[in-house]
């Protein structure tokens, strides 16, 4: 029995040293329950979710609007490109086809 443990104790170590250190890290944190905050994957998502906005840009001037008024700047990394000045057109339904 005590032979097995240390196989499978011997196995775990060298699955562990395959692996990314930070990883091994984060993984560590989230069975604590202590995520760690990723502010490069926080912009994206939040870049993706005004760029996915069909209000002309809208939401995103509301946003920095917002956020100017509490001292603080929309720092994304798409160089502070303003979203269109109009909406996307909407595509047609039921036109005829020629």
């Amino acid at each position: 029995m005590n032979d097995l443990r240390k196989d499978l104790l011997r196995q775990m170590k060298a699955i562990r040293e395959k692996m990314d250190p930070k990883l091994v890290e984060r993984a560590r944190l989230a069975a604590l329950g202590k995520v760690p905050y990723d502010s490069d994957a926080a912009k994206e998502a939040v870049g993706h979710f005004l760029d996915a906005k069909r209000d002309g840009g809208a939401f995103r001037r509301k946003l920095e609007q917002a956020l100017k008024d509490e001292g603080a700047v929309l720092d994304l990394d798409d160089g502070g490109k303003a979203a269109p000045a109009k909406p996307p057109e909407k595509p047609r339904r039921g036109g005829r086809i020629v």
